[in-house]
């Protein structure tokens, strides 16, 4: 009998010594499963920064999100993603799918590039993006029934963006970028995956870049070797007003005209 208790005693000790191990780590574990999903929905290599739970108030703080550049691109990232905020509705954390009430992205930053292939970043990325992701597998294996999520509102805002273009120099321009709410998401579908969010907010932000640089007639650019625009060699005309023309001669003809376009 002596023994058994012994045995009892020994198991409760390792049980209350996994949790106290999951919970002084949660943050790193939450912070590993960003990276994880995160890289699985773009295809690309993500990174964190820090991640700070606030368990009992349900808040959560997420700094330096990087979601990094396809390949055959100049900067690492596309997105820097700059702070992070939610709040959880806590009543919910035992339920699946959970609600999170809120979710604010403040002071993006984005990289839009057309490289010297003619390929925009952008495009690259909603083609990883496109081929799905195996996040919603991965979860389920590990833990059986996969965890999903009702967001009731994810607000983007003070985001900024550079433009460079390869045809042109790699001359680049900041621009700003209008605020993105989005609501309810994962709510017609009873919950969205990890990787499904990362998904849709990626789409979004690419959505708003993309918008906003076809004002500046980039697509004169797209599919195009850069080698086409040396030497003068494209005289098809100005673009937005005064981006374009020779590539030697575009450098405050460019700017003017991103920065008009941009209404800045």
């Amino acid at each position: 009998m002596k023994k058994a208790l012994i045995g009892v005693a020994a198991l409760l000790v390792v049980v209350v010594a996994g949790l106290v191990f999951v919970f002084s780590n949660l943050d790193s574990i939450v912070k590993d499963a960003i990276v994880t999903y995160g890289s699985e929905a773009t295809k690309t290599t993500v990174s964190v920064a820090d991640v700070k739970l606030e368990l009992g108030e349900g808040k959560a703080t997420i700094s330096g999100l990087k979601v990094g550049n396809p390949a055959g691109f100049t900067d690492p990232n596309i997105f820097e993603l700059g702070m992070i905020s939610t709040k959880i509705d806590t009543s919910t954390i035992n339920q699946n799918p959970i609600i999170i009430d809120e979710i604010i992205i403040k002071a993006p930053a984005v990289v839009y590039e057309i490289n010297k292939s003619g390929l925009s970043n952008a495009d690259a990325l909603k083609k990883n993006l496109g081929a799905g992701s195996g996040g919603g597998e991965a979860s389920a294996s590990e833990g059986g029934e996969e965890l999903k999520m009702v967001i009731r509102k994810l607000v983007v805002e003070g985001t900024t963006a550079k433009v460079r273009i390869a045809a042109l120099g790699n001359m680049e321009q900041s621009v700003k970028l209008p605020r993105i709410v989005m609501t309810d998401i994962g709510k017609k579908s009873g919950g969205a995956s990890a990787a499904e969010v990362a998904q849709k907010l990626s789409s979004k932000l690419l959505g708003n870049v993309t918008g906003a640089v076809s004002k500046l007639g980039v697509g004169k650019y797209l599919g195009k070797s850069a080698d086409l625009f040396k030497g003068g060699l494209d005289k098809a005309g100005d673009i937005g007003g005064g981006l374009g023309g020779a590539a030697g001669d575009v450098g405050g003809k460019a700017a003017g005209a991103v920065k008009g376009l941009f209404g800045n």
